[in-house]
């Protein structure tokens, strides 16, 4: 199965004491929606625990507060995204979080699952279900056109806590609300970030607003993937038995690409490994496959035999890659090649 590498990334608002704690555990992987094998997932617990220990590394220390504009959220520009996932660990709470893009923009957050993506002004906006608590962006005046349409409140005041951030411009009141701007650059164009959070929950979403920031990513709008299997077929040679073998591997693919459940567990060879490779169809990812081979049996006379597939992937956010993966082949009791691992 595809190879899954996790790290546990503490980023406490020490500074934000006053206000309440909020890390964010990250999680990277090469596919969405990949899980790891058993054992990897044991190594992964031993390897990456999800509490801050004296021995686990990085962990960020609790300190005093910083001089005004001393903190950089983000370190240069907004990264490019990598296929990574985040949690968000709020008050000794851990909140899963999605990867969600900008509808117009080529900004994307991750957003908790405690949230959901809305228009607000008419701008993609993630907060709070009443749509009262979010943070949204929009391209600076500074670094382009500003978005059409919109006022542009004068900047009066700012946030005591906030200002240790060199991203911080300041903030407005807006009835009983706030909105504290900041500006962040990606890929040479500047933006700006805007968070609003009610007086009432402003103490317990600021800091995790504040971290939905500090992980905001870049990724440029592609246009949709044609999704298919475009492979030209390896050369297995004339055996009945590795024909078969080839049309189980292309049957695979097809489900895969058709997000067909049944047709794919009919490829595997038992119940159980497919239920355990079902996140291959159970998704809304487009996948394109472009390259087949056959790397054979390993050995004469063994039961396991491989091929190779390489394939391009979109994210229903989006997000688009290309990887590739073994595709592993049994022999069962009926003498019939079946697929026993994808990794």
């Amino acid at each position: 199965m595809l190879h899954i590498q996790k790290i546990v990334w503490i980023g406490c608002l020490s500074a934000m004491a006053a206000i309440s704690a909020g890390c964010s555990n990250v999680t990277d992987s090469n596919v969405p929606g990949a899980k790891s094998s058993p054992a990897q997932s044991a190594a992964v617990s031993a390897a990456a625990p999800t509490t801050a220990a004296p021995a686990a590394s990085p962990t960020a220390e609790s300190s005093p507060l910083p001089a005004a504009k001393s903190v950089a959220l983000i370190q240069g520009e907004v990264p490019e995204y990598d296929g990574s996932g985040r949690s968000y660990l709020v008050t000794g709470t851990e909140l899963q979080a999605k990867y969600s893009a900008d509808q117009s923009l080529p900004l994307a957050v991750f957003m908790p699952e405690n949230m959901s993506r809305f228009e607000q002004n008419g701008r993609t906006a993630w907060g709070t279900s009443n749509k009262e608590n979010w943070i949204s962006f929009r391209v600076s005046s500074e670094g382009g056109s500003a978005q059409a349409g919109e006022d542009k409140p004068e900047i009066a005041g700012s946030d005591a806590v906030l200002q240790q951030y060199k991203e911080y411009q300041g903030g407005y009141s807006e009835g009983n609300s706030r909105v504290d701007v900041f500006k962040i650059q990606a890929q040479k164009q500047v933006y700006q970030a805007e968070i609003r959070t009610t007086a009432e929950q402003r103490e317990e979403l600021l800091p995790l607003f504040v971290n939905v920031l500090r992980e905001v990513q870049y990724m440029k709008k592609q246009p949709p993937l044609v999704a298919g299997v475009f492979v030209q077929e390896p050369d297995v040679g004339k055996s009945k038995e590795n024909r078969q073998m080839l049309k189980e591997v292309m049957n695979c693919l097809e489900a895969i690409v058709a997000h067909d459940k049944e047709k794919f567990l009919s490829t595997m060879q038992s119940p159980e490994i497919g239920e355990y490779l079902l996140f291959f169809v159970e998704n809304s990812t487009a996948y394109r496959f472009t390259e087949l081979t056959y790397e054979g049996i390993a050995a004469e006379g063994t039961q396991r035999a491989t091929f190779n597939v390489s394939y391009q992937f979109m994210t229903d956010e989006g997000y688009q890659a290309d990887q590739s993966y073994g595709i592993y082949l049994l022999r069962n009791k009926q003498g019939e090649w079946k697929v026993a691992n994808i990794d």
